[in-house]
């Protein structure tokens, strides 16, 4: 914070001015001679604590602390006098006079009360900055203003409104979990020049912020910008995708109008599986697809077959070119639903002839939970499988039961699936079922399981579960020391380091 002492006897101040290199580098000492100095540097510096004299050549010390309180009630001051006279003490209180000390002040109780002045600002700029923060976030969520003139102030003032997005699908909790500084973010962007409007950084929730750079003049902007930019390449260090945009609201605009377009605009937007950087000026179309649906009806006939594996592959290349395209996650969304619609309604006509639009509804809003390409192929895969391993087996075709047996897997893998008696119950040999399972899948059917368990022990992991013995457990496995062994080498590492390495603790922007 910054400290202003006010003496006009040389030697008073050159003492006090040592004194109180002792509160350096972590507040700003500045010394003054006399009232009128501090009034010409109000311009550039603000205090947030004054000691002064009150007899001094041009105004006073009672008329200096009475300016300060109408320029910014939030300044606090002390008064260091050899005058011991209530009425001088009775007027300062009025203008936020906190301490009257006298001359000549002992050093210790003059730190004292210095310490204690330090820590009543500090307290009750907290209190402020959570009121204001609060305050800004409802008027971003909401068109009402609060009553208070501050706040509608604030409202009429131009911003270079930032919108920071974390994809909600990641497994840290919120920005929060993060190693991100946010104090050091606004003091990337604060400007020494404008004092009586300051960079706020406001949560609108755990995975959106909002950061209001002011903007006193349309010059700044460029210099915003690069600014901004460079935040964007930091952020995008971090280990899940982040999205990001701004706006420029001018005085006319309100905070709400503002910022629900440009949520609008990010959440229409944003890329799928990788960071989105979204300046004012960005007007990104939808991707030209008419390739993609090409491989999809390759994809289908594997599938269709029974052919898990080169279906799994053909589903790959799809999903590989989505990225390449860079699809946003609404039109990702839009293509998904309709692949999903297209498979079952395939599967159902050639079944039952004729299909009813209510059974080809797909829930895909476990999108919104998924981050990358990889999650989302092993939830498609699985509900591409779902589909096909509701179809009839024509023929007793053997190979038709690989999705069926999938399926199973996937239903039921906490606990013991039998191959053998899978192969009875469907009249087919086990040599066989076991050949054609692993020619489908690229995997064996122990395997396969094993995998699949794992896979299900990290979303556990990632998900908030802590005791091994639990995870161990609901994966299929009695045995905790049998699991983490499997577990450390399928994966590479134990599942305490896996889960310790997913909860967050990462370096992000500094």
């Amino acid at each position: 914070m910054n400290i202003f002492l006010v003496e006009d006897e040389y030697w008073a101040l050159a003492e006090m001015v040592e004194l109180f290199k002792s509160y350096e580098p972590e507040h700003h000492i500045y010394a003054f001679e006399n009232g009128d100095d501090v009034l010409t540097v109000l311009d550039q510096v603000r205090p947030n604590l004054v000691l002064t004299d009150i007899n001094m050549p041009g105004i006073d010390g009672l008329e200096l602390i009475e300016k300060l309180n109408q320029l910014d009630p939030n300044i606090m001051s002390m008064i260091v006098s050899v005058h011991d006279e209530f009425e001088y003490a009775r007027v300062g209180m009025k203008f936020g006079v906190i301490d009257y000390l006298l001359k000549p002040v002992k050093k210790d109780i003059l730190f004292k009360a210095v310490d204690q002045a330090i820590l009543h600002i500090e307290k009750e700029s907290k209190r402020r900055e959570e009121w204001i923060n609060g305050s800004i976030t409802q008027m971003l969520l909401a068109e009402e203003i609060p009553d208070y003139d501050i706040l509608h102030s604030m409202n009429t003032c131009a911003y270079c409104m930032v919108l920071i997005a974390m994809d909600k699908g990641s497994n840290f909790k919120g920005w929060k979990a993060t190693s991100v500084s946010w104090n050091d973010l606004r003091q990337k962007f604060a400007n020494k020049s404008a004092i009586e409007v300051g960079v706020y950084c406001v949560d609108l929730d755990c995975w959106h912020k909002v950061v209001l750079i002011p903007l006193p003049n349309v010059l700044q902007m460029s210099d915003i910008k690069e600014k901004l930019s460079s935040l964007y390449e930091q952020l995008r260090s971090l280990p899940f995708p982040i999205h990001m945009g701004f706006a420029v609201k001018s005085e006319q605009n309100s905070l709400y109008g503002v910022c629900s377009e440009l949520r609008q605009r990010l959440d229409k937007q944003m890329t799928f599986g990788m960071s989105t950087w979204l300046p004012p000026e960005s007007k990104m179309q939808d991707a030209e697809l008419g390739s993609v649906w090409e491989k999809v009806r390759v994809m289908e006939l594997h599938y269709k077959k029974g052919d898990m594996l080169k279906g799994s592959a053909a589903l790959k290349l799809i999903l590989e070119d989505l990225r390449l395209k860079q699809v946003t996650r609404r039109q990702l969304q839009l293509f998904i639903h309709d692949l999903l619609f297209s498979l079952k309604y395939n599967v159902l006509a050639s079944k039952l002839g004729m299909v009813s639009v209510h059974d080809l509804q797909e829930d895909v809003r476990l999108l919104n939970r998924l981050v990358s390409y990889t999650e989302l192929f092993e939830w498609l895969n699985e509900s591409i499988v779902s589909i096909y391993c509701e179809k009839e087996i024509k023929d007793f075709n053997p190979k038709g039961l690989v999705p069926v047996l999938l399926q199973l897997i996937h239903n039921h893998f906490q606990g013991s699936i039998s191959l053998q008696q899978f192969a009875a119950d469907h009249h087919v040999s086990l040599g066989y079922l076991s050949r054609i399972f692993k020619s489908q899948t690229g995997h064996t059917f122990s395997e396969y399981i094993t995998n699949y368990r794992i896979s299900k022990a990290k979303e556990l992991l990632t998900g908030g579960v802590e005791r091994l013995q639990e995870i161990s457990s609901l994966v299929g496995y009695e045995d905790p020391r049998h699991f983490s062994a499997l577990f450390k080498r399928i994966v590479g590492e134990t599942p305490i380091t896996y889960a310790k390495r997913h909860a967050g603790k990462t370096t992000g922007y500094k």
